[in-house]
């Protein structure tokens, strides 16, 4: 059983404060993940999931209120809460023992669960002794073990001495930060803060104490947000002044008429959005400004689900999590993370199925587990149930109420009001995008006069030129303070005298980790289905066997009598448009049916350029392997000539390659398209156009030469270049014109037969191909999120 982090119990219910209390003799401490803590008589401490816990442990078996631990008068007493998996002690399930030294207690599993181990009075007081060290990190052999993403193995030091107290990095990308403050090397003073990536500690005394869970998460905070967008009339507002705060550890949810922009207010507060008034805080720091450092704390569930349905749950997630874990993080590490989430979300059951053949409701929670990889406390979720019957909604509805007890604070839209009792508070958009109602549900339709929430939409419609959000504003419900609405409408609040160094933000995996990462996920996606990769074999045979019905006595060559051979010309350009087509085939759909998942990895801190790549990569290869195939299957019935102009005695070899050349820059030409297109359904259409534009501009159909304006045109299109790189090899002037060579050639000067015209046609059809990939990334930077776009 993977160990999650725990947090150990501070000496009073808030950290920072002291109690005065005489210990029992002997005295009792727990020893837990390295630290030794005496426990007070006076106190219960309470031991779960739940992080107001005295004692927090994450693990999926642990319950949320698992078990306490109280003093009874004559001993120490555990006694567990009806927990659902049970709390054990000498391998035997118990529900009240009692607890003295050497006492060890496992939770949730007899023998893998995580321990409670009680001791006696350690050799030194306190957490560490005069003149010792505490190592902080994420490895197991740590006195102090955080297992966050964003920690090293070995991330910093405490080192005591009887007089002080110093905390020293160990030279971690992310840093060690006092008082918010990054450092390399300090003193601390008494009440001094210690941030180690989500963990935060506080020297009071001799002792450290963790303060992770001392404070509430943080809420987050929409001040007046407006978007507006350009229609034929002007400007268009989607949403109107809209403020609201949101309160820690809630479900929220925002629901209105369509059109009322409840997306569009989702994508606003996730960055997604450009906006044109307004700003959005989290953890009292602007989302949109700082989305680099707080990103790893935010998930976001689009409409659509961001999966690969071909892969299984288990290998979905590890691919997911490769990308998203910060640079360093153990890949022991980020297995047993994916487990973990499988199991909170009870996945482990599908864990090794394909994601297509899961019901709506489980792909719902595959894409729920993508977002909890990286422990999230704030999650976004936009119409998680659509398309979902009364039931599934409900499980998805209750799955996202159990987020929001565990500690996040949850906001989902949806157009379903069936299930609006679980949340904690409800948000109405009126038509126009603006703030109706804000609180509890319970409350809503009273607010509004009406029995049903279709009453309430039909008057929204019935009444679009009322003002709903001025009556809003101005009812009690507005005015009392738990709604906690005046923040938002108010001034920011004022800038600390001294400026705080912002953390710096988690690296995400290296460009090259990136690359590898998602060409292994391409390649698994391709090999999951097997009548697609038949069909990638099969096309390339078919149309090489196709082009070997094209009659030619004396193949490639110049006939022995001297005729010309008017065949060769048939010939080339039936390999070229086979060619073309295969090469944009392959990709003219790749960027354009994962524009979502593109979408959302590139704000989780994916590159675009290693995204782009990849697809090259494995779409280079698959099409250099067809154009060998094509060429070997319609080359090989052909009498080529004796010699080439590059490789001396095996032509066929130069011609493959210009073939291959040709699919590769037709496949960036794919892309392209790719990354034009809103809808996969155009690409078709265009992929038609650009086949047959390749056939009519290859400078064999018709005399292209000193030909003004088509001439011009067919030097932005592939196969010209190709032909002519083939016709210089063939030296086809030759083929198609008179044998004298003194004599002036009424044919093509692109197929003269040289090295350096060779050279040439091979260079412009490798620059299109870069042209192709400059203007890609760059067409790929409209599909991304506003926040990320640099």
């Amino acid at each position: 059983m993977a160990t999650g982090r725990s947090s150990v119990f501070p000496d009073s219910a808030r950290c920072g404060e002291t109690t005065s209390v005489e210990y029992g003799n002997p005295p009792l401490f727990l020893a837990l993940e390295g630290i030794i803590q005496r426990l007070d008589p006076a106190k219960t401490y309470t031991v779960g999931r739940d992080p107001q816990s005295d004692a927090v442990f994450q693990e999926a078996i642990v319950s949320w209120r698992h078990a306490r631990i109280y003093w009874g008068g004559r001993s120490w007493v555990l006694q567990d809460l009806d927990s659902t998996n049970g709390t054990y002690g000498l391998g035997r399930r118990v529900s009240l023992a009692e607890v003295g030294h050497g006492a060890e207690f496992r939770l949730g599993d007899a023998d893998e669960g995580p321990q409670l181990r009680f001791t006696g009075p350690p050799t030194h007081p306190g957490i560490v002794s005069a003149a010792s060290v505490t190592r902080i990190g994420r490895s197991s052999d740590n006195d102090l073990v955080v297992r966050e993403p964003e920690v090293q193995p070995h991330h910093a030091e405490f080192r005591f001495t009887p007089a002080s107290c110093e905390i020293v990095d160990l030279g971690t990308p992310y840093g060690t930060h006092v008082n918010g403050h990054r450092v390399e090397r300090t003193q601390l003073r008494p009440n001094d803060t210690v941030t180690v990536g989500r963990r935060t500690f506080r020297l009071i005394g001799d002792r450290l104490r963790d303060c992770s869970d001392a404070e509430e998460p943080s809420s987050l905070i929409a001040r007046r947000l407006t978007v507006k967008v350009k229609c034929d009339k002007g400007q268009r507002t989607l949403l109107n002044k809209v403020s609201f705060a949101v309160p820690p550890k809630a479900l929220i949810a925002v629901i209105g008429p369509s059109g009322s922009g409840k997306s569009t207010l989702l994508r606003a507060l996730t960055g997604h959005q450009r906006i044109a008034k307004g700003e959005v805080l989290y953890d009292n720091q602007s989302l949109h400004e700082r989305y680099a450092e707080l990103r790893q704390h935010i998930g976001i569930v689009p409409q659509h689900d961001v999966l690969h349905l071909q892969l299984t749950v288990r290998t979905a997630l590890r691919y997911a999590a490769r990308l998203r874990f910060p640079r360093g993080t153990d890949p022991v590490e980020r297995d047993r993370r994916v487990e973990e989430v499988m199991s909170e979300l009870k996945l482990d059951l599908h864990a090794d199925k394909r994601i297509a053949a899961l019901s709506g409701g489980q792909r719902k929670r595959v894409s729920v587990a993508l977002e909890l990889l990286t422990k999230p406390a704030l999650m976004f979720l936009d119409e998680p149930t659509s398309g979902l019957d009364a039931g599934m909604d409900r499980d998805v509805m209750q799955l996202l109420r159990g987020l929001a007890d565990d500690g996040r604070t949850v906001l989902v839209v949806t157009h379903s009001v069936r299930e609006l009792e679980l949340c904690d508070k409800v948000l109405v958009l009126s038509p126009g995008g603006s703030l109706a109602y804000f609180g509890p549900p319970d409350e809503a339709l009273e607010f509004f006069g009406h029995d049903t929430w279709a009453d309430v939409f039909s008057a929204f419609e019935e009444h679009r030129e009322h003002d709903w959000s001025r009556r809003w504003r101005e009812s009690q419900q507005h005015l009392t303070p738990a709604v906690a609405l005046r923040p938002a409408d108010g001034p920011a609040a004022p800038a600390a005298p001294e400026a705080v160094q912002p953390p710096k933000p988690p690296k995400p995996p290296r460009w090259t980790a990136q690359l590898s990462t998602l060409v292994g996920r391409h390649l698994a996606v391709i090999a999951s289905d097997r009548g697609f990769v038949g069909l990638l074999v099969l096309l390339p045979v078919l149309l090489g066997l196709a082009n070997t019905v094209v009659p030619a006595d004396f193949g490639l060559r110049r006939a022995p009598d001297g005729k010309v051979n008017i065949e060769a010309g048939t010939i080339l350009v039936s390999l070229a448009i086979s060619m073309c087509f295969v090469g944009a085939a392959n990709s003219v759909r790749e960027l354009v049916k994962e524009r979502a998942i593109y979408e959302r990895e590139r704000a989780a801190g994916l590159s675009r350029s290693a995204y782009l790549m990849s697809k090259i990569t494995v779409l280079g290869l698959i099409t250099g392997v067809q154009g060998i195939i094509l060429c070997a299957l319609g080359l090989a019935p052909r009498e080529l000539p004796p010699e080439g102009i590059v490789v001396n005695g095996t032509p066929v070899v130069e011609m493959t390659f210009v073939i291959t050349l040709l699919g590769f820059t037709s496949m960036m030409c794919g892309l392209l398209i790719s990354s034009l297109v809103k809808t996969a359904e155009k690409t078709m259409p265009l992929l038609v156009l650009f086949s047959v534009v390749q056939y009519l501009f290859s400078g064999i159909t018709f005399r292209l030469f000193d030909n003004p304006g088509a001439e011009q045109v067919a030097w932005l299109v592939p196969s010209r270049w190709a032909i002519a790189a083939e016709g210089a090899t063939l030296d086809l002037g030759q083929l198609l014109g008179p044998q004298d060579r003194t004599a002036p050639s009424a044919t093509d000067p692109l197929w003269h037969h040289t090295l350096t015209q060779w050279l040439t046609d091979t260079g412009v059809l490798l620059g299109t191909a870069m042209a192709c990939y400059l203007l890609t990334i760059r067409f790929l930077r409209r599909h991304e999120p506003e926040v990320v776009r640099k």
